[in-house]
């Protein structure tokens, strides 16, 4: 079973990812992830091209983790609860920052190449901590190499039905935010150590 000294250490993209997202478009990141003890950070760094060259946003979220049970999904993988302290947004380009200037709340103006907080109010790339207090996920560990969760076709499918306003939130639930709605397959790219 996994330990928190397995995934000490910094983890990083080894190539710029193109991950389809559950509207059918298409982001170029790459990943960062750093665990010390039961804390974890996250960056994830979105560009516009395949080639990584052009920046476009930065995540950066961090809080403590706690491992959980097996998954019953997926042999070798482990629940793990991301709770969340703090995330945070870096727009690179100027059309990106009007955007948000014009639809995130945000006690100040965005402004390029400037980390904000956006814990307590989300925007529209990320919710706030009090909304999604808890990222529910899978991860499992082959050599050195970490794989998190994804969600499966039907998952995303009812993600994207919400998206569009086909799918009341009672109806069931949306997003890595929620325990029944944790990813039950893995992501085709790993992390890996340095």
């Amino acid at each position: 079973m996994l330990k928190r000294k397995d995934l000490k250490g910094k983890w990083h993209s080894p190539v710029i990812e193109t991950i389809e997202n559950p509207d059918g478009s298409v982001m170029y990141i790459e990943r960062e992830a750093i665990f010390i003890d039961d804390n974890w950070d996250i960056f994830i760094r979105s560009f516009l091209d395949e080639e990584g060259k052009v920046p476009f946003f930065t995540i950066h979220a961090k809080g403590n983790y706690t491992l959980g049970d097996e998954s019953l999904d997926l042999e070798g993988a482990v629940h793990v609860d991301f709770n969340n302290r703090a995330r945070y947004v870096t727009a690179h380009m100027q059309s990106l920052v009007d955007m948000l200037n014009e639809t995130s709340p945000f006690d100040g103006e965005w402004m390029i190449d400037l980390e904000h907080d956006v814990s307590s109010k989300g925007c529209v790339l990320v919710p706030s901590v009090e909304t999604c207090p808890v990222e529910y996920d899978v991860i499992k560990i082959q050599g050195n190499e970490i794989y998190f969760g994804d969600f499966t076709e039907e998952q995303k499918e009812d993600i994207k039905k919400f998206a569009h306003g086909d799918m009341n939130p009672s109806e069931g639930s949306v997003g890595i935010c929620s325990t029944e709605n944790r990813p039950r397959q893995l992501i085709k790219y790993p992390l890996v150590k340095e």
